[in-house]
Formats: structure tokens, C-alpha cells, sequence
């Protein structure tokens, strides 16, 4: 198991419940331009599932070794709607 984000204060802060999650992980091209957000270059295929985009800033190095592998997160599904974005998975553990 790899620490991704689970002691950093602003992911501990957060409210939403830590669940787990299990998919394939998957990078993604991002746009870049004033209205994105590049830090999801990442994304957890789920099976039956539309994929979620997941939040790697400054950690896609940790992440690469997983990506197009199934893999077990815990972490947290965060809804960013009201800043005109979406959801996406702020990881905890990854393995």
C-alpha cells in the first residue's frame, strides 16, 4: 500500500466519508486552459461505471507504476459542482 494523500491537512480536513474504490487506473489528457484542471491527469475506471477523474497534483510520479492496473483506493469522492467543476477521487491509500 502506498500513502498518496491521507496526511496531508487539507485532504484530512475534508468532510466527505473515505470509501473504497476498485478499478483500473488510467491516465488521462487533460485540455489545459484557464477553466481546467490539469492535476486530474488521472482517471479510475470502474467497472459498469463512468470513470472519475482523480486528483494527482504533484504525485503522478506515485501513480505511475499503478496506472493501467487494477487497483484498490481508499479515499474520498470529492464534489467540486459549485467552483464549475465535478467530482473527482482525492486518494488516500493506493495498492
Amino acid at each position: 500500500m502506498s500513502e498518496i494523500f491521507a496526511s496531508e491537512s487539507w485532504y484530512r480536513r475534508r468532510t466527505e466519508p473515505e470509501q473504497n474504490w476498485r478499478g483500473v487506473l488510467q491516465e488521462r489528457v487533460v485540455p489545459r486552459g484557464p477553466a481546467t484542471r490539469p492535476a486530474l491527469s488521472y482517471q479510475l475506471n470502474i467497472e459498469g461505471g463512468t470513470p472519475i477523474p482523480v486528483y494527482a497534483a504533484n504525485v503522478e510520479h506515485l501513480l505511475a507504476p499503478f496506472s493501467e492496473q487494477e487497483v484498490l483506493i481508499r479515499g474520498k469522492l470529492i464534489d467540486l459542482s459549485d467552483e464549475g467543476f465535478g467530482p473527482e477521487l482525492w486518494i488516500a491509500t493506493i495498492s
